[in-house]
């Protein structure tokens, strides 16, 4: 039984503790994750009184887990914001409260709805009637955080993409 108990600290000092501790493994793993804004579909459906007008949003967002753990997504969360004419214009706030698995090396697809008011999008008015009406060049971003459940503790990660439009 001594052997055992004199292999154990001679074990800690090759490997190290993360060996025992699983959860350093997974929060590595979600440091790694890789989010990509693959598609922005907007649709802007203008109504009169101008301020019953929407904005309909569908962004498409590929989460893309390259280690060999499976992560659970518990939320993703930020703002949306378009870039063009050399202004960065805040859209929308992103709140996906769906879970979500992460397969090991995979790739899964995200889609999101978001519906803005007009009210909403008075300063953004100019910017995107460029981009979504005339089809000038625009930059979609998105920047916010991901949270995952890592053996039950919560993760935050965050998330930066966007996605170039136009000519």
């Amino acid at each position: 039984m001594r052997r055992v108990w004199l292999a154990v600290p001679a074990l800690l000092l090759l490997c190290g503790c993360d060996v025992l501790d699983p959860a350093v493994a997974y929060r590595e793993a979600a440091q790694r994750l890789r989010v990509t804004l693959d598609r922005v579909e907007p649709n802007l459906e203008l109504a009169f009184p101008l301020d019953r007008s929407r904005l309909r949003l569908r962004l498409t967002l590929s989460v893309e887990n390259p280690s060999d753990l499976r992560l659970r997504v518990r939320s993703i969360g930020g703002r949306v914001f378009l870039d063009e004419g050399g202004a960065s214009r805040s859209i929308s706030a992103l709140d996906f409260a769906k879970g979500l698995d992460l397969s090991p090396r995979a790739r899964t697809p995200v889609v999101v709805d978001l519906s803005v008011a007009y009210g909403d999008l008075k300063e953004a008015y100019g910017s995107l009637r460029a981009v979504v009406l005339d089809g000038r060049p625009g930059n979609w971003r998105l920047e916010g955080q991901l949270q995952l459940d890592v053996l039950g503790i919560p993760v935050s990660v965050p998330l930066r993409a966007s996605k170039y439009v136009g000519r």
